[in-house]
């Protein structure tokens, strides 16, 4: 299925994507998300990093389970002046072929505002890529959960929010090309991620003994082609394992745009299985953060 045709809004027509996780997925209150995160970020290690960072990827399950991982890769931008950050996700609720860029013009979240930069958003729509249904990012939890962790570590910033579909190896580069011209010194892109989703709820048990080990190893394997900045390999490596990584799509177009100079470090890797002692159902969750040279 491809894209339907981008139709923008009206104005006064769904022109601030409202909460709709907030109260579940995290605090619904300014207060609790506030403090909640602020101790998330604190508690946050990070070993040292070389350079700037151009790139995160950052988990998007419920603050409770993901967020500490979370914590860890936005903790690498307290700092830094970071006024854009483009932030991409899968598309769990609408299916389509492509990228959908935002029609609204800001998020709203307990902790206020994020204006959405609507020139670049604006511009990416002349690509057929990206021209597709503007609604799919209102229901999309993988956008929105990091923004409370950017509000926190950034404060005031643009966002280009883009929810990315099905994709063909041929669209990687096409979405690559397009985003790139719009990113600065003072641009993050973010790939919003969970990793390997694991057990009879998610249909994908490809193993059944010492789960814990076998879980660290297939996501360990897939964060190396990832930390190789090793697109096919990563590619080749989801199509021969069926691995369920929600945001490889995202991932692959963030790997596409990396400057040859570009380096990855692994922040954070558990499991939902971890915390719970329970690895029946298990979702792993990552942070890695891409530096370059700093200037």
């Amino acid at each position: 299925m491809g894209c339907r045709m981008y139709i923008r809004p009206q104005a006064g027509e769904n022109t601030m994507r409202k909460s709709t996780i907030a109260g579940s997925w995290y605090p619904g209150t300014k207060e609790k998300l506030a403090q909640l995160v602020s101790e998330l970020l604190a508690e946050a290690q990070l070993p040292p990093l070389a350079g700037r960072p151009v790139g995160l990827i950052s988990p998007h399950a419920g603050i409770q389970f993901s967020g500490k991982a979370a914590a860890c890769g936005f903790k690498a931008l307290q700092g830094l002046k970071v006024r854009r950050v483009i932030l991409m996700g899968p598309s769990h609720y609408t299916y389509m072929r492509g990228i959908a860029v935002s029609g609204v013009d800001a998020y709203e979240t307990p902790l206020g505002k994020v204006p959405v930069d609507r020139t670049i958003c604006d511009s990416l729509v002349a690509a057929p890529l990206f021209q597709c249904p503007a609604h799919a990012e209102l229901p999309e939890h993988s956008l929105e959960m990091q923004l409370p962790f950017l509000q926190m570590v950034l404060g005031d910033f643009d966002l280009v929010p883009l929810v990315v579909g099905e994709l063909e190896r041929s669209d990687y580069d096409s979405a690559a090309t397009a985003i790139k011209q719009h990113i600065d010194k003072e641009t993050v892109v973010v790939a919003s991620s969970d990793f390997i989703h694991y057990g009879p709820r998610f249909g994908y048990t490809p193993f059944h003994d010492k789960v814990k080990e076998n879980l660290e190893k297939l996501d360990g394997d897939a964060i190396k082609k990832i930390t190789a900045r090793d697109l096919d390999g990563f590619l080749r490596y989801i199509e021969q394992t069926g691995a369920t990584i929600c945001g490889s799509r995202p991932i692959g177009i963030l790997l596409n745009m990396l400057p040859p100079e570009a380096r990855a470090t692994k922040l954070a890797y558990y499991t939902s299985g971890d915390l719970l002692q329970d690895f029946t159902d298990s979702v792993s969750y990552a942070a890695v953060v891409f530096t370059v040279p700093a200037a």
